[in-house]
């Protein structure tokens, strides 16, 4: 059943790249900022095929301005390019939020992992990126906590997965924590959750299915994780009645893709 499951989402997704028109949003843009899981080639693209915001935002109808990038942490800095800036904290100082009327995506938190810094502070750190959005006039955020680094295929089975997995459920509670006491002090903005951490723990490590998930790196979304990523945040920031069209035009697509089937 479980597979079977699986095997329904991925359909779901092949659905979705062939997009039959876009809903109607409320926003009129998608502001992304983060690292390698929404760079689209400011420092580089991590993957075999389009990242997640860039599907986002064509299933949304609306453009896309990307302004996250590969190695960032979520402070100033960005150590694996070797700079003390293009950091989360960096970028959404740098390129202000300018619409209110916009979808800001804040997504960030791997890159704090394998610089060895604090779970707790890197979770205390979006939440300064938070203020500083909601400064600018951001009402629209949507924000991802992070998949169990500790089930990659670079970590898991590894000296160190016990360490990243670990390193990944401080960081994911304490973030909830910084979103919640965001949430209660300023009842005019929408933060949207990108459950990338239940999305991911779905699947099972070492299937076929686990495998697909990921690029060849062992650690980035391959684009079929992406596709997944972009289906869950749609469903986060879309109205229910357009979600569920969207999860029916899914079921159609089985029926024409010949039923269930295991991926290999």
């Amino acid at each position: 059943m479980k597979n079977r499951l699986l095997t329904l989402l991925l359909a779901v997704s092949l659905v979705l790249a062939f997009p039959v028109g876009s809903h109607a949003t409320p926003f009129s843009s998608l502001i992304a900022y983060g690292d390698s899981l929404s760079d689209n080639g400011n420092i580089g693209r991590f993957t075999d095929g389009a990242i997640w915001v860039e599907i986002l935002a064509a299933s949304l109808g609306v453009d896309l301005y990307d302004f996250a990038y590969g190695g960032a942490t979520t402070g100033e800095d960005n150590p694996a390019a070797g700079e003390p800036v293009f950091g989360l904290q960096w970028q959404v100082e740098t390129f202000r939020a300018s619409a209110d009327d916009a979808l800001y995506s804040a997504w960030a938190g791997g890159n704090d992992f394998l610089q060895r810094r604090s779970p707790f502070g890197a979770a205390d750190t979006i939440g300064a990126a938070l203020e500083t959005l909601y400064t600018d006039g951001a009402r629209d955020i949507l924000v991802g906590n992070l998949p169990d680094i500790g089930a990659t295929p670079a970590f898991y089975s590894g000296p160190n997965q016990g360490a990243a997995t670990g390193w990944t459920t401080l960081f994911n509670l304490n973030l909830e924590v910084v979103l919640a006491d965001f949430e209660e002090g300023h009842d005019d903005a929408t933060l949207y959750r990108l459950d990338a951490y239940g999305l991911f723990a779905g699947f099972t490590p070492g299937t076929p299915e686990w495998a697909e998930l990921f690029w060849v790196d062992g650690f980035h979304p391959s684009s079929i994780g992406h596709q997944l990523i972009a289906d869950t945040a749609y469903c986060s920031v879309v109205p229910e009645p357009a979600t569920l069209l969207l999860v029916g035009a899914g079921l159609m697509g089985l029926a024409a893709l010949g039923g269930l089937r295991r991926i290999s």
